[in-house]
Parts: C-alpha cells; sequence; structure tokens
C-alpha cells in the first residue's frame, strides 16, 4: 500500500471518528428532546433523527448535480439516492446485529431480538409499495412523466409525516438519559447545544468523508453509478447507522430501526421527488438491483414488526445482498 492510499484511510478513520463522536451527542440529545416534547421513540427516530442526519447526503446529491455535473454528477447523483436505502437495507442492519450482540454480551440488553412498536408498520409499508416505483419513469421515458412522478413521492412523504404525527402520543413513552452537557448547563439548555453541535459535527465529519470518495473511485475505475451506490452511502450514512447501533447496544430498539427507517423513507418519498425534479432518471442494473434487495429485506422486517419481535437473523439476512453486490461491482467490475 503506497503513502498516498495509507493518506486516505487515515483520513476515512478520522472522519469516522469525528462522525462517531457527533453520533453520540446526537442520540443523547434527540432522545431527551423527544421525551420532553412528549414523541415516542418511533416518531422522533423515523421523523425528526433522519432529517439531521440526511443533509450530508443531500449536500453529496447537490454536489455531484449541480457542481460536477455532466453524466457523472448525474451517475453520482442518482447513486446516492439508491444507494442508501439499499446500504442501510444490508450493510447497517448487520452491524445493527452486531451492536445488539456485544450489547447482550456486556449485559446491556437482556436478548438478542428487538423489541419494537408495532407504530413501524406504518413506515416499513410506506417503503414496500412505494421504493420499487422509483424504476417506472426509467420505464417510461416521458419528461412530464417524471415531474409527475416526482409530486406522486412529495405528495406521500407529507401524508407519511401527517400519520406518524398523529400516531406521536399512542405508545408509551421512555425515560431518557440526562444529556451529556447538563453537568454545565441546565437539561433543556444543554440538549439544545448537544443538537446544534453534533448537527456540526456530523456534517463536518460526513464532508470529510466525502471528499475521500472521489480518490477511491478513480483508484478502482468502477462505474460512477455503481461505485457510488456503494461508497456514497458507506460515507454518508455513518451518522444514522452509528446512532441505530448506539440505541440497539442499550436496548433501545425502536429508536435503533426507527432511525433506520427514517432515512429510508426519505429515500422512497422526499428524495425521489428531488431527483425527479432535478435529473434525468436514466438507471441502470445497479439501481435495479438496489430496489429489489431493498424491497425483499423490508418485506422480511416487515413480518417480524407485526409480530412486535425482529429476531437477529431478521437483520443478517441484508449482509447476503450486500457481498453479493460488492462482488459484482468490486470483482467483477459490472
Amino acid at each position: 500500500m503506497n503513502v498516498g492510499m495509507l493518506s486516505t484511510v487515515g483520513e476515512l478513520f478520522f472522519s469516522m471518528v469525528v462522525v462517531f463522536f457527533g453520533a453520540l451527542l446526537f442520540t443523547n440529545g434527540i432522545e431527551y428532546v423527544g421525551c420532553r416534547m412528549r414523541w415516542t421513540s418511533s416518531f422522533t427516530g423515523a421523523i425528526l433523527a433522519p432529517l439531521f442526519t440526511s443533509v450530508p447526503e443531500m449536500v453529496l446529491f447537490l454536489v455531484a448535480v449541480f457542481s460536477y455535473g455532466g453524466v457523472s454528477g448525474r451517475e453520482i447523483g442518482i447513486g446516492t439516492l439508491f444507494g442508501q436505502p439499499f446500504m442501510a437495507s444490508s450493510f447497517s442492519y448487520g452491524l445493527v446485529l452486531i451492536a445488539m450482540l456485544v450489547g447482550w454480551l456486556l449485559k446491556k440488553r437482556e436478548n438478542l431480538s428487538l423489541e419494537v412498536e408495532k407504530t413501524l408498520v406504518i413506515p416499513y409499508t410506506f417503503i414496500t409499495l412505494l421504493f420499487p416505483l422509483v424504476l417506472i419513469p426509467d420505464l417510461i421515458q416521458k419528461g412530464y412523466f417524471q415531474y409527475i412522478m416526482g409530486l406522486f413521492f412529495g405528495f406521500f412523504y407529507i401524508y407519511y409525516v401527517k400519520i406518524m404525527f398523529r400516531k406521536r402520543g399512542s405508545e408509551e413513552i421512555e425515560e431518557p438519559e440526562d444529556p451529556y452537557f447538563c453537568k454545565v448547563f441546565s437539561a433543556d439548555l444543554a440538549a439544545v447545544i448537544q443538537l446544534a453541535l453534533s448537527a456540526a459535527i456530523l456534517y463536518v465529519g460526513s464532508e470529510m468523508l466525502i471528499s475521500t470518495i472521489d480518490v477511491v473511485a478513480e483508484s478502482l475505475t468502477v462505474s460512477a453509478l455503481g461505485i457510488a451506490i456503494i461508497l456514497a452511502p458507506a460515507a454518508t450514512a455513518i451518522p444514522e447507522t452509528m446512532s441505530a447501533m448506539i440505541w440497539a447496544y442499550r436496548g433501545k430498539d425502536t429508536l435503533s430501526i426507527s432511525s433506520l427507517v427514517g432515512e429510508k423513507i426519505l429515500y422512497s418519498t422526499f428524495y425521489p421527488a428531488i431527483g425527479l425534479f432535478t435529473v434525468p432518471w436514466i438507471l441502470d442494473l445497479h439501481a435495479y438491483f438496489s430496489v429489489l434487495a431493498t424491497t425483499v429485506i423490508s418485506l422480511v422486517l416487515l413480518y417480524y414488526i407485526k409480530k412486535g419481535n425482529i429476531p437477529s437473523r431478521g437483520l443478517g439476512i441484508g449482509f447476503i445482498f450486500f457481498i453479493t453486490y460488492a462482488i459484482l461491482v468490486f470483482y467483477y467490475a459490472i
């Protein structure tokens, strides 16, 4: 490994540490705010957390489309939109499984299954029904139809938020830990400061990670869309993945799963709407594979969520799709 590659690996590691620290502050702060405002954990994780932590993905999409431009910029932008739900459904859930196992071994949690609120049936139903529809504008190459579909996805995001907001008071609210900064400030002020600081840390750390994607993609000589699906979310999805891992380790099961499903809801509604209004919707095999994998995994989890309990095997199935895709891209260069 040459000096340049060692430097890139070092930058990646440092960025991950920065983002992890931001995620630690964020989970503690948003948990406290959610309780104070009497939101259930499902609403906090599924609506608010993704809006904070998806900022890096939005930045990457806008930079790719409007700064880089051209075919490669469009492909990287679209790859970001399709990559995040794929990574959340495959690799991120696998990391949550590992965090859950560590928490069980260290006696931070009682079992190796996630006990979740059945309210999460709502977002997973939205994902399984809506996400496959992002392929339709590619199949029907009509300019006006692309914009109609953009309005369609935007409408369903607003509808989803309305449903989850109405459900916010229907379940028992968990008592949160005090904000870390409450030793210096009052609890409410400490939570606000933590959220502001964590948002800045997450943004800066994710920007540092994003800056290394170009170097890695060029060295691997893989297609822009294909590499973006796996590398862009591997960089930018770290905040919500870290949040989900921390919550799973601590036994906050609904917060853990809902923080990831909230991101997938954004990428099944809000972000496709933005993409359809900004770039020509031309997809390839990589996008279709990511939709297939995300939909299958979401269906499996929906089955378990209806029972209120997700066993470890329900989280591990995503690794199969992740490994398959990684082999296709990095070994066969498809």
